[in-house]
């Protein structure tokens, strides 16, 4: 599910996202500019192939170089949710990314919003796993969110609408919402609960800030928007170049300083694990990354038992070793 929106309040922006899924697993990875990868796609794809432009900060639930969001050194920031009507491009002869190392792409190679605009249609997704649609902010209060939509991108830039997505087509939810639907008991459950969650976001969004601390408000809104499977949720202030965060398991509210961070090529990653992470001396808990960190990462993942029993996958031990070591062979 998840819900992830961006707030532009006199001339503070921010993107703020509360990630719904039944697994608790969640970390937080620096990633260095300068760096050569290869996208890891199984023949006969094309791999995309990039050096980091910009270094960054990325949450991820499965391991480094497939985050499920994050900000880089410029202030871009990449957000997703699950949408179900998403359809990837079919295959052709662009290389290729899977639908959570294109967020990473986009972190390592655009510094603006016009920057992934230009820079998305040369790559494609394939191979994937999930099906999502994206937010997309930068510093300059810019904006988009892109759908994939019978294998052709969509992007929606209104800087009049609230950037707001959930687990609905953002068009359909968003004219739904002004045509003034309040009730949606009868539609399934999956919609009724993205398109309540979208509705409460929008009311709380259209109040007066100017009075009220902006980054607890944002939190209130999270906290109106969360499930009981609400894992985390967190705050880009992309002013500050700050992550702030709380877990469903560690509820004190930690702030994450980009400028703490080194992201120079051949300077070392810095990892944690965000439910274990403490609101004091944030920056000493993480540790250098290597890829015992990693594995544990990817391997709680895909030996979790309830998402082994709902997606049925059969990962093989050393296919949990390959991936847990995939950013060691980076150049």
């Amino acid at each position: 599910m998840s819900t992830a929106f961006q707030i532009n309040q006199n001339g503070e922006f921010l993107v703020c996202k509360n990630q719904d899924v039944i697994y608790d697993g969640v970390y937080l990875f620096t990633n260095q500019r300068g760096v050569r990868k290869t996208a890891l796609m199984m023949p006969p794809t094309q791999p995309a192939s990039w050096v980091s432009a910009y270094g960054s900060l990325t949450v991820s639930q499965i391991g480094k170089e497939n985050p499920n969001g994050g900000i880089n050194e410029k202030g871009l920031v990449v957000e997703q949710t699950t949408l179900w009507q998403t359809e990837y491009p079919a295959s052709d002869v662009r290389p290729a990314v899977n639908e959570l190392q294109w967020i990473q792409y986009l972190l390592d190679t655009c510094s603006t919003v016009q920057e992934v605009l230009e820079v998305a249609p040369s790559i494609r997704i394939d191979q994937s796993t999930s099906k999502l649609h994206y937010l997309i902010a930068d510093r300059s209060g810019e904006h988009t969110i892109i759908e994939f939509f019978n294998g052709e991108m969509t992007f929606y830039r209104e800087k009049s609408i609230f950037p707001i997505i959930v687990n609905s087509p953002y068009e359909e939810a968003l004219k739904e919402i002004e045509s003034g639907k309040t009730n949606w008991s009868d539609c399934d459950e999956y919609h009724e609960n993205s398109m309540q969650r979208l509705l409460t976001v929008s009311k709380r969004l259209q109040e007066n800030l100017n009075l009220v601390d902006v980054i607890d408000f944002t939190f209130e809104v999270l906290t109106s928007a969360k499930r009981e499977d609400t894992v985390y949720s967190l705050v880009y202030d992309i002013n500050r170049m700050e992550v702030h965060a709380y877990t469903n398991q560690n509820p004190e509210r930690k702030t994450i300083k980009m400028v703490d961070f080194d992201f120079a090529n051949g300077s070392l990653s810095r990892s944690v694990d965000l439910q274990r992470l403490r609101a004091k001396n944030v920056t000493e808990q993480f540790e250098t990354y290597n890829t015992e960190f990693n594995y544990n990462a990817v391997n709680s993942f895909f030996r979790n038992p309830t998402l082994t029993a709902i997606f049925k996958w059969k990962i093989s031990d050393e296919m949990v070793q390959f991936l847990a070591r995939y950013p060691d062979s980076f150049s």
